[in-house]
């Protein structure tokens, strides 16, 4: 019984680094190629809030939220740049 719960204790502490991680990555893919920034921004943001209750997530919800704004600000500039306005 306590090995389950120490089992079930470190799938939680991996999907919180998992969402830290990606909130980490999510910033200089967003700035570089904007899709794999949004993507990474999503799945970060989803995992963070997922364990929000059960870590302090706020490091990693902030950086993914960081990378997700940036991914959008690149995608913006592009669709700016193509249309000339730029």
């Amino acid at each position: 019984m306590e090995q389950n719960n120490i089992e079930q204790t470190n799938t939680e502490k991996t999907t919180y680094t998992a969402g830290l991680v990606l909130g980490i990555l999510s910033i200089p893919c967003g700035l570089l190629i904007a899709i794999s920034g949004w993507i990474l921004g999503i799945i970060g943001i989803v995992l963070n809030v997922k364990k929000k209750n059960e870590f302090k997530t706020k490091a990693g919800l902030i950086l993914s939220i960081i990378g997700l704004i940036s991914s959008i600000i690149n995608s913006l500039l592009g669709v700016l740049m193509q249309l000339h306005v730029i």
